[in-house]
């Protein structure tokens, strides 16, 4: 589960103080006519992802990842930094690793892990 901490919010990250090293820069290019076709301060976007659940509100996003395809290095890798990029914009990720079929048991446990990362204390029925 992860945890909350503070991080600048999403208008902070995306407007960051511009530093008078880059100030400088900025002068420097320009008087070398070196600023043509550029520009400053542009987001970039790094990976793509689709969550498999996605609460725009809450900013939370959970993924339902089969062992098979997930647990290899390159993927937990990829998958981990997905998570810190989406934490990085302001996503919480919940990330639940399961052996498929997908059971009774093991679908009443995902929809606890859910409940808690939503903070919602409404009961799981589900009926076959």
């Amino acid at each position: 589960m992860l945890m909350s901490v503070n991080r600048l919010n999403y208008k902070e990250r995306m407007h960051p103080m511009v530093s008078k090293a880059e100030i400088e820069v900025f002068k420097a290019l320009s008087t070398a006519n070196l600023t043509g076709g550029m520009v400053t301060q542009k987001p970039i976007i790094l990976k793509s992802t689709i969550p498999d659940f996605c609460w725009l509100e809450k900013r939370k996003i959970v993924y339902l990842d089969g062992r098979q395809v997930h647990s290899t290095n390159k993927a937990e890798k990829r998958d981990q930094e997905i998570d810190e990029l989406l934490e990085l914009q302001g996503w919480s990720v919940l990330r639940i690793i399961y052996d498929p079929p997908l059971t009774d048991g093991t679908l009443r446990k995902v929809m606890s892990q859910i409940k808690q990362f939503l903070n919602s204390d409404d009961t799981f029925e589900y009926d076959n």
